[in-house]
């Protein structure tokens, strides 16, 4: 006797043989025993998955000789209906090929035989295999007898692409969808023939051979034959990744480490061994991303347990994961159809690292933020830079504070319009940031505060008594915006509107309207209704509004000149003559008419002032960044 395929051999010959399909068996189970028998079925689902098996089992559950009233759940097998239904030479089951007997003359022969009685069942069942292929008149042609076919005829279907089987046809039939089997189910399967077979199959081995199968069972046992002709009947983890090409994972984890950690010439070194082993670099490339993809899911939701992702998701943020994520699915398009894979998946690496390198504008936002506040840098904001390339920071100069004076330290003024002197440092102080003084204090000739500072805000400090019933948003507004001024310093030009249930209403100038998308981002948003759900104790919902009314808590501005009779020269004179910084009240007033007007631009003395602050070096000095002085026109 010839030698038969474990695919051949273990072909499932009842229903609770079939793995992973057990939505659709227990289905027709049901329906053999309610009598509900429909006239045709379609089975949809990839290779490998068991939907010809499942209609093989469906047509011995029919025409099984061992129940006598009729089909039967559970045929037996071993009558002599089952028996040539599962040799394929039963006279009541045909199997027909739908890509070789696609022709509508094809079609016209079985609808004239389908008028036949059966020869020895009750049933006569026709099964048509990748129905998908025939043609649009063998299709019509079968559309009448398949609605209506004689009481001893069932139509059983199976393709893989149903989406081109005509709707015509679909409608006629009881679809079943059958899914791709997980690597858990085939590896148990693997083992269960190993056993069978007397083969010491290792399981991190059938692991390797039911990732490699990619959900087809077929497949899978169509592997494990060939791993079993090439080691014999001890088959271990490294002879599947010989025989097939697959990755190990300790590779794979290397090269993601190699990547997060930006060490570029590691991640080439493994791409190049695996290169020089012969190995399929497209694999290599899927394997990382599912390695990624783990990762990101293991951020998003924690395991119970550590593992090599959720250590390797500790060095690298979200952020970056769906960066490297779109970046490497491009990647993997480009590699189907490129001649030299090697070179692509290198470019593809270096470019990955330079991406993990990319400052955003929230890395910006939380250095500067920290740099105002003198405490530490975020760590994940420290670009990791070899010893050769890293730049020697510069010596942040002391800046002197008078002593006469009682107010605690001010932090420098963060404006490009300041002039800052080596002997007179010159500060800008929000009036938010400075405590309403219990004596007047006159300012020294080395700090110069603005015009309302003694009718400032009360400290953040004070912020956790004040009454929410009427205003809600002063208490969050002024927390966030001492808490983060650079983020979040905008939030106090919000004037508190309403409340309807869950949703608190925010008014703000017309002219914060046309900066939503860097205002009010989805981070920011979300830090907001946090701190008004902790406020007032319930899940709120934050809805800004553009209107014409400025916030209440604000001073009345000064009126401004119409567009037409300002000039830039007239704007430069303005500010000179006064010799001063804007009030508060002037700065967040509309910007209607300034919009329309072109910018002039800084001066080259006002941008060397503005690079000459400390904390702009430090800033240029972490990104590496430079400063462009652009005109708006």
């Amino acid at each position: 006797m010839s030698y038969r395929v474990f695919a051949r051999k273990y072909r499932p010959q009842k229903f609770e043989e079939v793995v992973g399909q057990e939505h659709i068996t227990r289905t027709l189970q049901n329906a053999i025993t309610g009598n509900r028998l429909a006239q045709a079925y379609l089975f949809v689902g990839p290779r490998g998955v068991g939907k010809t098996s499942s209609a093989r089992i469906l047509a011995k559950a029919l025409n099984c000789q061992a129940n006598k009233n009729g089909p039967t759940d559970n045929p037996c097998g071993v009558c002599d209906a089952c028996v040539e239904i599962a040799e394929g030479r039963s006279l009541d089951v045909m199997e027909i090929d739908g890509a070789s007997n696609n022709s509508v003359e094809s079609i016209r022969t079985l609808r004239e035989n389908a008028a036949y009685a059966p020869a020895r069942g009750p049933y006569k069942v026709y099964l048509i295999d990748e129905v998908h292929m025939l043609t649009t008149a063998a299709f019509n042609a079968l559309l009448k007898t398949l609605e209506e076919p004689p009481d001893h005829v069932k139509f059983l279907f199976a393709t893989t692409e149903a989406q081109k089987v005509p709707a015509t046809i679909l409608s006629r039939c009881q679809r079943f969808d059958l899914r791709r089997l997980t690597p858990e189910q085939i590896s148990g399967h693997l083992l269960f023939i190993a056993k069978n077979e007397n083969i010491a199959l290792e399981i991190a081995a059938a692991e390797a051979l039911a990732k490699g199968a990619d959900g087809a069972m077929r497949d899978a046992e169509s592997m494990l034959d060939q791993v079993v002709a090439f080691c014999g009947n001890t088959i271990v983890a490294a002879d599947v990744h010989s025989v097939f090409g697959f990755t190990p994972r300790e590779t794979v984890l290397e090269l993601g480490h190699g990547l997060v950690n930006r060490d570029t010439p590691a991640a080439l070194a493994v791409v190049k061994a695996q290169a020089e082993a012969g190995k399929d670099l497209s694999r290599l490339l899927g394997d990382l991303v599912g390695l990624l993809r783990d990762v990101l899911i293991s951020k998003v939701h924690p395991p119970e347990s550590a593992t090599d992702e959720s250590q390797l998701g500790e060095a690298i943020a979200q952020e970056k994961l769906l960066v490297l994520l779109d970046h490497f699915g491009e990647t993997e398009g480009r590699l189907r159809w490129a001649s030299d894979k090697k070179l692509q998946l290198d470019v593809a690496l270096i470019k990955a690292v330079h991406l993990l390198e990319e400052t955003s504008l929230s890395d910006v936002l939380d250095v500067l933020t920290a740099l105002r506040a003198g405490t530490p840098l975020p760590e994940r904001q420290t670009p990791k830079l070899s010893s050769s390339s890293r730049p020697t920071p510069a010596v942040r100069p002391a800046i002197p504070v008078p002593l006469s004076s009682p107010e605690p330290t001010l932090a420098p003024a963060f404006t490009p319009a300041a002039k800052v002197e080596p002997s007179k440092p010159a500060f800008v102080v929000p009036a938010a940031a400075v405590p309403e003084p219990a004596t007047s204090v006159a300012p020294t000739a080395s700090t110069s505060l603005p015009a309302e500072a003694s009718s400032a805000s009360p400290e953040p400090d004070d912020l956790s008594t004040p009454s929410t019933d009427s205003d809600p948003w002063h208490t969050v507004s002024m927390k966030l915006a001492a808490d983060s001024p650079l983020k979040f310093g905008w939030v106090e030009d919000g004037h508190f509107a309403g409340r309807s249930g869950s949703t608190v209403t925010v008014e703000f100038p017309p002219s914060l309207e046309s900066h939503t998308q860097t205002l009010f981002w989805p981070q920011a948003v979300k830090k907001i209704e946090e701190q008004l759900s902790t406020l007032l104790g319930e899940k709120i919902s934050f809805a800004p509004r553009f209107t014409g009314a400025e916030p209440a808590a604000l001073p009345e501005p000064e009126p401004i000149a119409p567009p037409v009779a300002r000039t830039p020269s007239h704007a430069s004179s303005s500010t000179s003559s006064t010799g001063s910084m804007p009030s508060k009240g002037a700065a967040t007033q509309p910007e209607t008419s300034k919009a329309e007007e072109p910018s002039p631009g800084l001066t080259p003395e006002e941008m060397e002032s503005f690079k000459a602050d400390p904390l702009i070096k430090k800033a240029l000095e972490i990104f590496k960044a430079e400063i462009l002085n652009t005109k708006t026109t």
